[in-house]
């Protein structure tokens, strides 16, 4: 599954606590050693509160993912499911089977905008998030959860 970068190249996540969206910056460099998740999880540039680097996608991400394995590997078990239940049919059998499934439509696929402004820390510079353009309050660092305020 790809989920697209703004051309900053910040991947959009959501807290899975207060639920507010904000960004981090994705490393693309292979030579660039990736910050290791922090005990308990990453903080929320806004709540502050921890979660595991798992638990941050947005709800748009987590229903195109459930659409793909819905296409990819639900609806073609029971295809197979439907055509070995339709083999138990028999010309003056006792039994008559039929099984109807209709098949999902394809998710759209994700798209990001250019949106939300960047805040830089000086305790983890390498982990810089962009979090909602109205946001006024203290931001916190992802990896340590120190806060910085906005200018």
């Amino acid at each position: 599954m790809s989920i697209p970068l703004d051309s900053d190249g910040f991947l959009r996540r959501q807290c899975p606590t207060c639920e507010r969206e904000l960004k981090w910056l994705v490393t693309q460099d292979d030579d660039a050693e990736e910050t290791p998740e922090p005990e308990g999880g990453f903080y929320c540039a806004y709540c502050a509160v921890q979660a595991p680097g798992g638990e941050w996608h947005t709800e748009a991400q987590v229903e195109l993912a459930k659409s793909i394995l819905l296409q990819q590997f639900v609806e073609p078990q029971l295809e197979d499911f439907s055509r070995n239940l339709q083999r138990l049919n028999r010309p003056g059998g006792l039994i008559s089977v039929s099984v109807e499934h209709e098949k999902s439509e394809p998710a759209d696929p994700l798209t990001e905008t250019d949106d939300m402004k960047r805040v830089d820390f000086e305790c983890h510079p390498e982990t810089p998030v962009k979090v909602l353009d109205d946001w006024a309050r203290e931001v916190h660092c992802p990896i340590c959860g120190a806060a910085v305020e906005l200018n």
